[in-house]
């Protein structure tokens, strides 16, 4: 079964879907509509078997469509998800899902009324390396998660008018610390200041998963270089990603045990164990072609998508807190949805 996709939205990220949809396997991508002519110039030359259109009622329209893909801003992903929620297709929404918590919880809801799939492009939990990550602490080998950091910087024409640091790049964090600890924040704190614009370009924010278990995540356009790194502090032992590293991913067998020893003033001191570093292995992948191909086996199958709806909504909920957080200057704010 072939399955038909339809794509709304073909600029900055689109783009990248009309490669990967154009090419992934199960699928054909057969209509592409943005209302900008120059975008559908630039992908009718990545694609000129699919129709261009301007009009998302010629995508809608079309019965050899079953999934449509939307890359549009993200304050448009609540209309234009309804209607192609409302005309009997699949959709597959880049993230954010919505830029409210309600908008959220009304497109899972529609989703549900139609019985269709929603599926949220949440674009790292398709990422080889960080499943690797996953899979490596899910094991237990670190032992019991104590805090994690986060870097994600850029630097050199990255920096975006239309949306803060917070809703573009922070957000990542907002689905991946949840799937590292195995549970949702409790409350977040976040302080942002713009640089460029009046948008915050930079943003130190902290999630706060009860039991003392806290992770810290940097995320800037304006910093000395490109970074991708998750560092997580276990009881037994410390594990780093870095994305732009070889080995990407590194399980460095060091932490504190307790001895006999005593300092002057009588206090039992800690003793450092480092038992060395072990590379671990990492499967080569693209993922965005899998996360493409994930979305077309789901409209075959109708398997739930790892990425569903439902549980995305958590990243619009700890995004929305911090933006509370920010205009508050950092104040903690305790999320209101708990499951």
């Amino acid at each position: 079964m072939t399955v038909g996709i339809g794509l709304v939205g073909a600029g900055y990220w689109g783009k990248n879907l009309v490669r990967n949809f154009a090419s992934a396997n199960g699928g054909e991508l057969i209509s592409i509509c943005d209302l900008d002519p120059r975008n559908l110039d630039a992908a009718a030359k990545l694609h000129p078997q699919a129709r261009m259109t301007t009009s998302i009622d010629t995508v809608l329209a079309d019965g050899r469509i079953a999934g449509v893909a939307v890359a549009t801003p993200a304050e448009t992903h609540r209309a234009i998800v309804e209607r192609c929620l409302a005309a009997g297709k699949d959709v597959f929404v880049e993230k954010p899902l919505a830029t409210s918590v309600a908008d959220a919880a009304a497109l899972v809801q529609s989703a549900r009324l139609a019985n269709r799939i929603l599926m949220v492009g949440h674009l790292f939990l398709y990422d080889r390396s960080i499943q690797s990550m996953l899979d490596l602490l899910h094991t237990g080998r670190a032992g019991e998660i104590r805090y994690v950091t986060v870097t994600r910087t850029s630097m050199g024409g990255t920096a975006r008018l239309d949306t803060n640091i917070v809703w573009d790049a922070l957000i990542h964090d907002a689905y991946l610390m949840p799937a590292i600890i195995g549970r949702r924040p409790e409350r977040v704190s976040a302080v942002g200041r713009g640089y460029l614009s009046e948008l915050e370009d930079v943003v130190f924010a902290c999630f706060d998963f009860g039991g003392g278990v806290v992770t810290e995540c940097y995320a800037s356009w304006y910093a000395l270089d490109k970074m991708r790194q998750i560092t997580v502090i276990g009881s037994n032992a410390i594990v780093r990603l870095d994305e732009f590293a070889d080995p990407k991913l590194v399980l460095y067998r060091r932490r504190y045990e307790a001895s006999d020893e005593r300092d002057p003033r009588g206090r039992l001191r800690w003793r450092w164990i480092d038992e060395g570093a072990e590379p671990c292995p990492v499967e080569r992948g693209e993922p965005l072609r899998e996360e493409c191909e994930h979305f077309i086996h789901c409209v075959a199958t109708r398997e739930t998508p790892r990425t569903e709806a439902k549980t995305a909504m958590l990243a619009v909920e700890i995004i929305e807190a911090c933006q509370a957080s920010l205009r508050g200057d950092g104040r903690w704010v305790t999320l209101e949805n708990p499951q």
